[in-house]
């Protein structure tokens, strides 16, 4: 996917996005820090770049990456508020940015909001603003699971490349019960600036 950049960066389901495509009213909209790159992945850049330099995300000193929002001809959606920027710890790496994919005159309609990667002691989560909740930003729903292997660091930026991911049981709403828990998903990439 070209030279690494600070961010995260995701397929989501690629068989998915392509159906969407395919679809005569389909679409695909990404702002306020999110963006399609190399055609088919979407890219959501580092939230708070100020804040962004990290350590271990598994140490003291370790990780703060936070918040934003895309919709082809919908309202714009508001910045995400102090509650959702706030920071919750080392273990959360946030970003910021809005992808969302429409179709079938808007019964079809994925919004994914802000992703953070959150640590855990059996891997990590990938969370979103929930989008029942919406405009509440504060709310988040895990989306996947993640696998990471250790971190490459090089070029500036701490990296973890083609982290399997899974979908979670709450994130199967989100595809209309298209898939079911479990489901691989696409490999996720994410990097944030180091010290």
């Amino acid at each position: 996917m070209g030279v690494p950049q600070a961010g995260l960066t995701w397929g989501l389901k690629r068989s998915f996005v392509a159906y969407v495509s395919r679809l005569r009213d389909g679409g695909c909209g990404a702002k306020d820090g999110g963006s399609v790159v190399d055609g088919s992945f979407f890219h959501f850049e580092p939230a708070e770049p100020a804040a962004a330099a990290v350590g271990d995300p598994a140490s003291p000193g370790g990780a703060s990456v936070g918040s934003a929002a895309a919709q082809p001809d919908a309202p714009a959606p508001q910045p995400a508020g102090s509650a959702a920027a706030a920071s919750t710890g080392d273990d959360v790496l946030r970003f910021r940015g809005d992808v969302r994919l429409v179709g079938h005159a808007g019964l079809l309609f994925v919004m994914l909001k802000d992703p953070w990667v959150e640590f855990t002691s059996a891997g990590a989560v990938l969370t979103v603003v929930d989008v029942e909740h919406w405009p509440d930003t504060s709310m988040r729903m895990p989306l996947a699971t993640l696998e990471p292997a250790e971190s490459v660091t090089g070029e500036g930026l701490r990296m973890w490349s083609d982290v399997p991911a899974r979908l979670t049981e709450q994130g199967v709403e989100l595809f209309n019960e298209q898939y079911p828990a479990g489901q691989p998903l696409d490999p996720v990439t994410f990097a944030v600036p180091v010290e």
